[in-house]
């Protein structure tokens, strides 16, 4: 596993964020040891003060701490993990190569799309997935709850702490808006009718390297047998689509059958199965979260006795 110097890499995340998924994955593609620091966003922990202090202008989770260096924009992140460790597949070309600038240009045009929009769009209109929607009905109701709360407590915020007026006032007029949007089903079906066109892109560029790879490599990705960033964009983009019972209207087998392969073959990497194992873990670490919280001396004292007594909170716990 790559070490970074003294200082390990410190990465404030959710893993069910979709801009901390591809950070994830960056991480685990460079196989690099990082710290860990949850930002529980059911219980709304990105709008505390602490978290915004650390992350002002931000709309994203993560947040990258290296040393004195922070970085709050997923794709900035990206290419620092990159830059910063040798090891593993070069996820960002060279900005002059050709492979570099079709990697970038795919780049922006898959973290263009407002997956917010889409995510809470097919929330609050469900009738707009095909398949329905493979959240819990438990974490939707959550969402929505917490979405259309969201206005209220930021201007809440703004009053109780002055100094970070700016930055909750700033996330207030992006909620609002986000609302609007989302509220509205007609501008939810237009953003899913760009990612229709986006899709035709993406079918043609999968098939084009096909075809040109195949007495190269049995398997390619965007560009080739390289992944890179590009793939990761994609790779978590075609995941919250399944999460949202899109897939069968954007890349089925029969409309898309080059997606649908890639995207059958991306779940066998392994960077992405540690995503999914921790995604399918969340329950339990968000109960060390607030065990922690309410009992200081659980999170510092170790031994068998109380590993055994907080395995057995947990089952218990899991079991009403």
């Amino acid at each position: 596993m790559a070490q970074i110097g003294p200082k390990p890499l410190t990465i404030y995340y959710f893993p069910t964020s979709f801009s901390s998924q591809k950070v994830l994955f960056a991480l685990y593609e460079k196989d690099v040891n990082f710290e860990r620091k949850l930002v529980n966003l059911f219980s709304g922990q990105h709008n505390e003060p602490w978290y915004v202090r650390l992350n002002p202008d931000g709309a994203h989770i993560p947040v990258l701490k290296h040393d004195d260096k922070i970085i709050t924009e997923p794709s900035a992140t990206v290419n620092y993990i990159d830059k910063l460790i040798g090891t593993g597949p070069i996820l960002v070309p060279d900005g002059n190569s050709e492979l570099g600038r079709n990697v970038a240009e795919f780049r922006k045009k898959l973290d263009g799309i407002a997956v917010d929009v889409l995510t809470y769009g097919i929330i609050l209109h469900p009738h707009l997935s095909p398949s329905g929607c493979h959240i819990s009905g438990a974490v939707q109701t959550s969402m929505k709850e917490n979405f259309a709360r969201r206005l209220q407590l930021l201007t809440e915020l703004v009053t109780k702490h002055p100094d970070l007026r700016d930055a909750y006032l700033a996330k207030s007029q992006l909620a609002a808006q986000k609302y609007d949007i989302i509220n509205d089903e007609a501008q939810v079906k237009c953003h899913m009718d760009d990612l229709e066109k986006t899709f035709k892109e993406v079918e043609q560029q999968l098939k084009k390297i096909k075809e040109a790879s195949r007495d190269i490599a049995d398997e390619t990705w965007l560009f080739g047998p390289m992944f890179t960033a590009a793939d990761i964009s994609l790779a978590v983009l075609l995941n919250r689509l399944t999460l949202l019972g899109l897939d069968s209207h954007y890349f089925s087998q029969d409309k898309y059958p080059f997606i649908h392969a890639y995207h059958q073959q991306v779940q066998t990497r392994p960077a992405f199965q540690v995503i999914q194992k921790e995604i399918s873990n969340l329950q339990l670490s968000l109960i060390w979260e607030n065990l922690k919280a309410a009992s200081p001396y659980i999170a510092t004292v170790t031994g068998i006795g109380v590993a055994a007594g907080l395995g057995f909170i947990i089952y218990k716990y899991l079991k009403r």
